[in-house]
């Protein structure tokens, strides 16, 4: 009898565990608003939160910033309404996404503000109809070193709080001190 009980004993300690562990995997497997299973990419607003367009000003005038004050920029060579940065492109421009609405913060008008989804399934914040970017190169809040660059098949210029690009060329003196 004692070697029965034993065997109970064992198959009793196994299904114990078993259902810890099914419960301790279907905690893990949370499929809340906030959980996600891809980091963010650079430049990108957190899954969390909504992306903040706001502005700033400098020796190119007033210009639009992220939440975290990095230059937004637009690319020419964008179609219409919509990105063709992506790959190599989008690790040099990273673009502007959010997870909900964008806001608008300091002199960026929200009426402005509209969403596009990106082929590969992120929504990238648009301005004045120009997917928005920051510049891998910028290391500084407001910093424009990326300002009448010529990548990735297309020029790149800072966005204006109006929505047009400012293609206001950068000094030879900005652009030396700047690389």
């Amino acid at each position: 009898m004692s070697g029965r009980r034993s065997s109970v004993r064992s198959v009793a300690g196994w299904v114990g565990a078993l259902t810890a562990a099914a419960v301790l995997l279907a905690g893990c497997g949370s499929t809340s608003p906030t959980a996600r299973s891809t980091p963010t990419p650079t430049g990108s607003a957190d899954a969390a939160s909504s992306a903040e367009v706001s502005s700033t000003s400098g020796s190119l005038g007033v210009f639009l910033v992220d939440g975290q004050n990095r230059t937004l920029y637009a690319f020419d060579a964008d179609p219409q309404g919509s990105s063709g940065c992506y790959d190599a492109c989008a690790t040099a421009w990273p673009p502007l996404t959010t997870t909900g609405d964008p806001t608008a913060a300091g002199d960026a008008s929200a009426k402005k503000l509209s969403t596009a989804t990106r082929t590969d399934g992120t929504t990238q914040v648009l301005y004045g109809g120009h997917p928005l970017y920051t510049f891998s190169q910028d290391t500084a809040p407001g910093q424009t070193t990326g300002q009448g660059l010529t990548q990735q098949g297309g020029m790149w210029w800072v966005v204006g709080v109006d929505g047009t690009p400012n293609k206001t060329p950068v000094a030879a003196s900005e652009t030396a001190s700047s690389g």
